[in-house]
């Protein structure tokens, strides 16, 4: 009996290893342009990230009629009203339904969530948490490689309390900020490059 056991054991634990090893795994780098909105503090004061180009990675698998995985986007950007530079890194589970559209082209749809690593004087969270939406299209030249246009939706729940120097008409001066429970969203752009293996 016990023997029985340990071989039908050993035959799942096989199978599951076959097929986690069967699954094929997507690698792609993007580059891109990220669209930002603001948020306004207690005293009126502006928060909005600059419009700038950014960086990002997804790793995935197939899952189902679709794919899932991690997303990683590295946003450097200034700050309208603060002198010192900073960033948006996110690190997001994702999930994405593929469609078989015309010959050699895929459309998909998914949604991410996850966190928000902010590198900023106006705030006092590093982390924050933020989810999306995408949706894009891939052309795949080979089996192995393809090419894809992507848009996303990302929304960050910002909240903060910190002192900092802002630009205000009357010059620079210390600034109290105060964000209670906004969403700071961004748009991206994406071009990317899918390696299969």
């Amino acid at each position: 009996m016990k023997i029985g056991h340990l071989l039908i054991t050993a035959t799942g634990l096989l199978t599951a290893s076959w097929a986690a090893s069967a699954n094929t795994i997507y690698v792609t780098p993007y580059v891109g342009y990220t669209f930002s909105n603001s948020v306004t503090d207690d005293n009126g004061t502006q928060i909005a990230p600059d419009d700038d180009p950014h960086y990002a990675i997804s790793i995935e698998t197939d899952l189902d009629n679709g794919r899932v995985g991690l997303f990683v986007s590295h946003l450097p950007t200034g700050y309208e009203n603060f002198s010192n530079s900073g960033s948006f890194t996110y690190v997001h589970f994702q999930s994405s339904l593929r469609f078989n559209t015309f010959e050699h082209f895929d459309t998909y749809l998914g949604a991410s969530i996850g966190t928000t690593i902010v590198d900023a004087d106006w705030s006092d969270q590093d982390l924050v948490f933020s989810g999306g939406f995408l949706g894009g299209l891939e052309y795949k030249f080979t089996p192995n490689f393809s090419v894809l246009l992507e848009g996303r939706w990302l929304a960050n729940l910002m909240e903060s309390d910190t002192t900092t120097i802002c630009h205000l008409p009357e010059g620079n001066q210390t600034c109290k900020i105060s964000v209670d429970s906004e969403w700071l969203t961004q748009f991206q752009t994406n071009l990317g490059f899918t390696y299969a293996f």
